[in-house]
């Protein structure tokens, strides 16, 4: 398997102050306009394409910027995995099908900017043949919180299988996890065993649709269509107690509490 991480992170994109920092606020960006890796990008490829990939590669800089010390530059779970470039997708707010072509040329020998390496050892997972570019392809991202904080804090370990081991239910699911920690709503281990236990009472198909709806609706729960449809959602603002950090009533969707 794997992962992909900007190319000399540490030594282009930091100085002696910031590599002793556990979290950035700001990063360095190297002036000029004359690096062979900036020439290539837009002398070689479409200019259109070119700019797509140029700030494609600022916004990767900006998530780096705020990993933790040991893996800022690469793009890993919190639990240690390579992140797919759905997850990265979501996190720089990108389309994915432009996300994996401006990877294409940032990945190119003549720019050189982005490099996929094999997994690092704080990465456990078993290799896999995996097409780099692939929608399940892998990438690395930051973990813990808070600057300064010890490693392992902030991460959530999965304490159960899941209830469907498809390829889609699979992405859907880590595509759910992402979104929460984008919300700053890290989900505990007994909130993922009863959420597991809540969709593993549906058909796979139905609890996908039913991560996607809370996605696209921002909510903080899971809420199958029986649910959103019975005696509880006669109240409308069934989000918005989620929102609240609110615990719905007994045949509700499980919330993440508030951290």
């Amino acid at each position: 398997m794997k992962t992909l991480q900007i190319k000399k992170w540490k030594e282009t994109f930091e100085n002696a102050d910031s590599r002793k920092r556990q979290r950035l606020g700001f990063y360095y960006m190297p002036s000029g306009c004359d690096s062979a890796g900036y020439l290539a990008l837009m002398s070689e490829f479409e200019p259109a394409e070119a700019w797509q990939a140029y700030g494609t590669f600022v916004a990767l800089c900006q998530h780096a910027a705020t990993m933790r010390r040991d893996v800022r530059g690469m793009f890993i779970n919190s639990n240690g995995t390579p992140m797919t470039t759905r997850q990265i997708a979501m996190l720089i707010r990108c389309d994915h099908d432009l996300l994996l072509r401006s990877l294409e040329l940032l990945c190119d020998e003549r720019v050189g900017w982005i490099s996929a390496d094999d997994v690092p050892p704080i990465c456990q997972s078993p290799a896999t043949s995996v097409p780099l570019f692939s929608e399940n392809s892998s990438i690395v991202q930051g973990q813990g919180q808070g600057q300064g904080q010890g490693e392992g804090e902030g991460q959530v370990k999965e304490v159960a299988a899941l209830p469907f081991d498809s390829e889609e239910f699979k992405d859907t699911w880590s595509e759910w996890l992402t979104y929460l920690k984008q919300k700053r709503k890290t989900p505990t281990k007994i909130t993922i065993t009863k959420q597991h236990k809540q969709l593993s009472k549906l058909t796979e198909t139905d609890a996908i649709n039913t991560i996607n709806k809370s996605i696209q609706n921002g909510w903080q729960g899971l809420f199958p269509d029986e649910q959103r449809n019975g005696k509880h959602s006669s109240h409308s603002g069934q989000a918005n107690r989620s929102s609240a950090g609110h615990s719905t009533g007994a045949g509700d969707g499980i919330n993440v509490p508030i951290l």
